[in-house]
């Protein structure tokens, strides 16, 4: 066997290895699972998500939308959103006024938001409620500018649904 077909067989090797280890990584066979979880409980719904699921006063849902695998800088970015908004405001949540929905859009069921907010990745959209209907949303795309800052990130998503509830 010459250098070069030596070569490309434990590149083959590699390269297949690395596939299999990616995936096989149990954190990618977790959807809809969140790292660092804190604060009120609030729950993350995967399945399909419809106005009609909305207690009467909800005026913010905060929707985190994902596929069925994520990276852990998507998992990072809901658990930061997600921590920020149970710190920032238990008594919106707990009374129903702000709402948290993690959603798969992969979901075939869930497909229409993508089209509604137009997304095509992993998500933060803010909706404006008002009895029960949207009356207008935000996709809060910056977040993935400052996604490496928590503190950044925290402060902007709070300051995000602040401004929200002052405006409804």
């Amino acid at each position: 066997m010459n250098a070069k077909t030596f070569f490309r067989t434990v590149l083959l090797l590699f390269i297949a290895a690395c596939l299999f280890f990616f995936v096989r990584n149990p954190s990618y066979d977790r959807p809809g699972q969140t790292v660092g979880d804190s604060g009120p409980s609030f729950t993350t719904q995967t399945a399909t998500v419809e106005p009609t699921s909305m207690p009467a006063n909800t005026r913010v849902v905060v929707y985190f939308f994902h596929g069925h695998h994520q990276c852990p800088s998507c998992r990072h970015l809901e658990a930061v959103s997600r921590g920020a908004i149970a710190a920032g405001f238990p008594h919106a949540i707990s009374s129903g006024e702000v709402l948290w929905r993690a959603v798969d859009i992969e979901n075939p069921a869930n497909r229409h938001f993508t089209t509604d907010y137009q997304i095509y990745w992993s998500s933060l959209v803010m909706v404006n409620v008002m009895t029960g209907r949207q009356v207008s949303y935000k996709n809060l795309a910056y977040v993935r500018q400052i996604q490496q800052d928590d503190q950044t990130l925290r402060s902007y998503v709070q300051a995000q649904v602040r401004s929200s509830l002052g405006a409804s």
